[in-house]
């Protein structure tokens, strides 16, 4: 495993980071700044789905933390991930902030294996599935389509679509990089949304710094902070 260019790094160790979460957390507030909105343009849905930060190839390397609550659960995970953009498919490697592996995650668009989770972790019903699951949502899918409808603000474009079993799925997207901004699901089996905070660039890439999941129907909360992100040629 070869890293590139750290695209951002966090000033902050993993300890000080857990720590932080837990008070910024408490109260279930945000603790990402919203992205400036910008004026739009005429775009089409295409135009859109096509220039988003996942919409290329290769391999990136993420370095985060993250707070997850589940159950009762509140669980801080130090993590670094592996994410195959072109073939839409992570590994996830979770860690407390003393450096031991928690657990090994792998995910695609339609399944996931747990390679390695502790006994304590395990005890949690769902709990190796609800990682996974927020990973796929936040990560893989689903995405705009250059089939959406779009529907233009002043300063957000919506994408809307059916799914297979009727549920309404949109998404939010503006700022100067035109980034998604949030996702969300809503139907019968499945009611979540995803939100994106904290855009930086290097060169022509977005990356979002804060990320946050909220699945009310399974009831858990997954906030994300992103440490670093680099390419990676394996």
């Amino acid at each position: 495993m070869r890293g590139g260019e750290g695209l951002f790094m966090g000033k902050r160790f993993f300890a000080t980071t857990v720590a932080l979460m837990l008070m910024m957390t408490a109260c279930t507030t945000v603790p990402f700044v919203s992205t400036e909105l910008i004026p739009t343009t005429p775009r089409s849905a295409a135009e859109l789905s096509g220039a988003l930060w996942n919409s290329g190839g290769g391999n990136l390397m993420i370095r985060q933390s993250a707070l997850f609550e589940f159950e009762g659960a509140r669980v801080p995970i130090a993590g670094i991930m592996k994410l195959d953009l072109a073939g839409k498919g992570a590994r996830l490697v979770g860690m407390n902030d003393m450096g031991v592996k928690l657990f090994d995650i792998s995910v695609d668009a339609t399944s996931s294996r747990a390679n390695f989770i502790i006994p304590d972790l395990a005890s949690y019903p769902g709990f190796p599935e609800a990682v996974a699951t927020s990973v796929r949502r936040m990560f893989l899918t689903p995405e705009p389509s250059p089939d959406d409808t779009v529907e233009r603000s002043a300063t957000t474009y919506l994408l809307t679509r059916k799914s297979g079993d009727g549920a309404t799925i949109r998404f939010t997207l503006g700022g100067a990089g035109v980034q998604l901004l949030e996702k969300s699901w809503q139907g019968v089996a499945e009611s979540w949304r995803v939100r994106y905070y904290q855009y930086q660039q290097h060169q022509e890439l977005f990356f979002p710094g804060g990320i946050l999941l909220e699945d009310k129907r399974a009831g858990y909360r997954l906030t994300l902070w992103i440490e670093s992100v680099d390419t990676s040629d394996e």
